[in-house]
């Protein structure tokens, strides 16, 4: 794997689909209050059968599909308990805040289904500190991707940032690298660095087009 290719995709992630990592406390400093989670008896903004498990370049599921197409957002970090508590084919109710059209964000997820309500919560005091992006890139693989839109991912603001394909692959681009329109049924491919395993494959683009013949690189090399 080339430094340039490590280099650009440690921006990449750090700027579309990382998300932010709460700063940590002082050595010695008491841990900070615990925030207020969501009631389980507040009014859902979605519900639904779950289609399946969305998970970022990295292989952290960081997220739902319902049957309705609805795209649940929740944070990655929370990988481990989210698909220990939600499988595909489960009824779950989503309690947090609506985004774009067709995309919410998820504060408590609650599965109808076993009864479990699982809440976004931040990561353990004392866990240990992430890996910097540069160093988590090393564990992405490269990745072809081809076919058809079936949903396009956007951020809090609208932006696009990702489709996922008609074959479940997701692909995940920064929004100001876009230099074509997406929409559902558009023939689209990427190329980049990622994760292939039970669920499916993700990756961040490094080139995109409408087809693997015709990619265009999305960032220049270094000179």
């Amino acid at each position: 794997m080339s430094r340039f290719t490590l280099s650009i995709l440690a921006i990449a992630l750090s700027t579309g689909v990382a998300h932010a990592v709460p700063a940590q406390p002082a050595p010695g400093a008491p841990p900070p209050p615990a925030p207020a989670l969501a009631d389980p008896a507040a009014p859902s903004v979605a519900q639904g059968q779950v289609q399946r498990l969305l998970m970022n370049p990295y292989g952290e599921v960081d997220g739902l599909r319902l049957a309705d197409g609805t795209l649940v957002q929740f944070p990655p970090h929370m990988s481990d308990a989210l698909t220990a508590a939600v499988k595909p084919g489960d009824s779950v109710r989503i309690i947090g805040r609506a985004q774009a059209p067709g995309s919410v964000k998820a504060d408590a997820i609650v599965n109808t289904s076993n009864g479990q309500t699982l809440y976004d919560t931040p990561p353990t005091p004392g866990a240990g500190r992430p890996l910097p992006p540069h160093l988590k890139a090393q564990a992405l693989h490269p990745q072809k991707v081809e076919g058809q839109v079936d949903a396009v991912l956007t951020g809090p603001r609208g932006e696009t940032n990702g489709v996922i394909l008609t074959d479940g692959s997701i692909v995940r681009f920064a929004p100001d690298s876009l230099r074509q329109p997406v929409q559902p049924g558009a023939p689209f491919a990427a190329e980049g660095l990622g994760t292939q395993n039970a669920l499916g494959t993700s990756l961040e683009a490094i080139s995109m087009g409408t087809t693997l013949s015709a990619l265009q690189p999305l960032y220049n090399r270094a000179p």
